[in-house]
């Protein structure tokens, strides 16, 4: 039975700000509530108390446990205001299942929403609102074992459940985006609309318009529209780039977050907007205000928060791991059972710079899936740039020197590796053949031994 309702349970657990279990004597063996300061379940301290202790305002008549006890059926989605030893009142929306074993009642389960006094749900339902699978990303997407970027994870689990303004600073390519995205998911607005708006990609001359919407007639062309701020009302509204943002535009962005009030372009009427402002920028904050960039007025008030992510050259040792998740991304998404990469490539991945970061991390997998043809990513796989930057000649070739393999293999493969570069910067065959100082029917040989 118990088995029975946990099922039933599963399906709102999201929905759910707290759960108490309780034995047929009446004695709480397990209670936890949703701490909203926290973003997670916390024991409320009530285990092992009996249940009309822990809530003196109930009795045998009112309490839903012995209700439930008395007629052995559920009570669903009940309203109960409830007073607890502590003297908290709150307002519930309960749901009570039995629990029975061998056919006899051994206790009750109660889930239950906080209310608010017109019975609206104050915490869970707004936070846990189910999103379309995939549609946002979660800490979950945030992969990293260096120390800095674990307590960086940390802080923004603990920041996501506020409200105040937040600047994401760091290079290009190091995921700012996903950054963004995983505060609104894990913030009391996840049930609500993100929107993200990227600020470089669009003229200044359109951006206040697309920010704070349009009057029909106040310029040619212009219709009744939302602004991006209206249309965020309640969610989050992502500013990448905020540093291409036009410093006029940044005038009416600081007076529309600090009264919370927008007018539309054309408009006479004041509108109220609910919006949680989370902001990115590519570069340092305090040379932009240096070099007339950036306000300052609202650098402070956008940034009271700024979470700043290391390039990937100074976390070595999230590369490879980022490079195998990735892997097992392209994987699922391509249906293909790549098995990894060959102690080679591993070297070069790991002395790169990166230049482009964790974007370009990505880009170089998903260019191994288009072009290799085994199961293992190989240098042949992966863009050549990264062999060679600055078009100098690494030492990676010959650090492929595993005893697992023999001599002749790994001079096998180096070989390999050397006529596939310079194929790939040759006009023809008998180009290639001069440029490595053998016959053309000895490179013909070769390309037809290593299947080029």
């Amino acid at each position: 039975m118990l088995t029975k309702y946990l099922q039933s349970i599963s399906d709102l657990y999201d929905h759910i700000d707290a759960m108490l279990i309780t034995n047929k004597e009446g004695i709480v063996e397990y209670s936890i509530i949703y701490g909203p300061e926290k973003n997670s379940f916390e024991n409320e301290g009530f285990t092992g108390k009996h249940i009309l202790d822990v809530y003196p305002s109930l009795s045998k008549e009112t309490s839903s446990h012995y209700r439930v006890m008395g007629c052995g059926k559920p009570i669903i989605s009940e309203r109960q205001e409830l007073t607890d030893l502590n003297g908290k009142t709150s307002i519930f929306i309960n749901s009570t299942f039995p629990i029975e074993f061998n056919q006899e009642l051994i206790g009750t389960i109660e889930v239950s929403i906080l209310a608010s006094k017109d019975g609206k749900p104050l915490y869970r339902t707004s936070y846990s609102k189910k999103l379309e699978k995939g549609s946002f990303y979660t800490l979950d997407d945030f992969i990293t074992v260096n120390p800095l970027m674990l307590e960086l994870k940390e802080k923004i689990r603990r920041i996501s459940t506020g409200d105040s303004p937040i600047m994401i600073c760091g290079e290009t390519g190091t995921g700012k985006e996903l950054v963004a995205q995983a505060i609104h998911s894990h913030s009391l607005r996840a049930g609500e609309v993100f929107i993200s708006q990227n600020c470089s990609a669009i003229p200044a001359t359109l951006l206040e318009s697309t920010l704070f919407g349009t009057v029909k007639g106040s310029f040619t062309g212009a219709e009744d529209r939302k602004g991006l701020f209206e249309l965020a009302h309640n969610g989050t509204l992502f500013l990448d780039e905020l540093n291409s943002m036009d410093i006029g535009v940044q005038a009416k962005l600081l007076k529309a977050i600090e009264e919370k009030k927008i007018r539309r372009v054309g408009g006479e009427r004041e509108i109220a907007i609910n919006v949680r402002i989370v902001s990115a920028m590519n570069e340092d904050p305090f040379q932009a205000i240096r070099d007339g960039i950036i306000r300052s007025d609202l650098y402070y008030r956008i940034g009271v928060i700024q979470l700043n992510l290391l390039p990937l050259r100074e976390r070595k040792e999230d590369i490879l791991l980022l490079a195998d998740w990735f892997l097992q991304k392209y994987n699922a998404d391509r249906n293909k059972t790549m098995k990894g990469f060959n102690d080679m490539t591993k070297n070069v991945f790991s002395d790169y710079d990166w230049p482009g970061n964790i974007r370009e991390l990505r880009n170089a997998i998903e260019y191994a899936f288009n072009v290799s043809t085994g199961d293992t990513v190989t240098l042949k796989d992966i863009p050549e740039h990264l062999l060679f930057p600055n078009n100098r000649q690494q030492r990676y070739l010959a650090q492929d020197l595993t005893p697992a393999k023999s001599l002749f293999k790994q001079v096998d493969e180096y070989e390999k590796d050397i006529i596939l570069n310079t194929l790939s910067h040759s006009r023809n065959i008998s180009d290639a053949a001069k440029k490595l100082g053998i016959t053309r029917q000895a490179l013909q040989y070769k390309i037809h031994k290593y299947h080029l």
